[in-house]
């Protein structure tokens, strides 16, 4: 949170998961077979773009 929001302004953990599931709809608009922002637990999230 500290490297996404560096000017120390007050976000919740909700933030974050708001804006990941915004951009997994996004994606999924796009090219719904692919699955690019994988949660993982305890850690947050990980981007792993597809090999094509």
């Amino acid at each position: 949170m500290d490297r996404i929001y560096p000017d120390q302004r007050i976000v919740s953990d909700r933030t974050i998961d708001s804006h990941v599931k915004k951009l997994r709809r996004k994606i999924e608009a796009v090219s719904p077979d692919q699955s690019l922002i994988q949660s993982v637990y305890g850690v947050g999230y990980r981007f792993e773009p597809s090999g094509d």
